[in-house]
This record gives structure tokens, sequence and C-alpha cells, in this order.
């Protein structure tokens, strides 16, 4: 899903008008390879805004320095059963104060 949505600001992005601080979209997610993942500890080039598309495992075991804004979807991935096919499967559900 991080991959969906960096690609789809990625397409927004070149949309914007040229007055407009250009994007730099940085995923960080435990599949993405590591020098992707060193991206987003860069720094940000001139003239851009660095936006970092994150799990919420990434998002709690990093700090990353500059950070401005912080947006959460407020949803999690959790380990589910599906009784009616006898197997494990990950469920989005909302996260609560005690995840």
């Amino acid at each position: 899903e991080i991959e969906g949505a960096e690609a789809l600001m990625t397409k927004r992005a070149r949309l914007l008008p040229a007055e407009v601080q250009k994007l730099l979209v940085c995923p960080i997610f435990s599949a993405l390879d590591n020098a992707k993942q060193y991206e987003v500890f860069a720094p940000t080039p001139p003239g851009m805004r660095k936006v970092i598309l994150a799990t919420n495992i990434a998002e709690s075991s990093i700090t990353i320095p500059g950070v401005k804004y912080v947006v959460d979807t407020g949803l999690a991935k959790m380990r589910g059963y599906k009784a009616t096919s006898g197997m494990e499967c990950l469920v989005v559900v909302p996260i609560s104060k005690q995840q």
C-alpha cells in the first residue's frame, strides 16, 4: 500500500504549480531494500520538501531528523484468523490507544 501511495503522490506532485516546492517522496518499510531505506535519512535537496511514507512499525522504531509534521491514518494491519478458510491473514483495523 505504501508503494501505491508513493506512485500516486509522485504522479500528483508533477502536476503542482511551478511556484510550489517540489516533493521528494521517500517510502520506508521493512521489505524495502537498504539503499532505498537510507534515502529517508539523507538531507533534503534545496528547494524540495520530503514526504516520508512509513508503516506503523517503521515510524515507532526510527527517528528521522528534520520531520516537521506527522500524519497518521489511524489504521494498522493486524494478524487475524479467517475461520472459513482456516488461515491467518492481515486485517486493516483502527489503532487504539492500547496498541
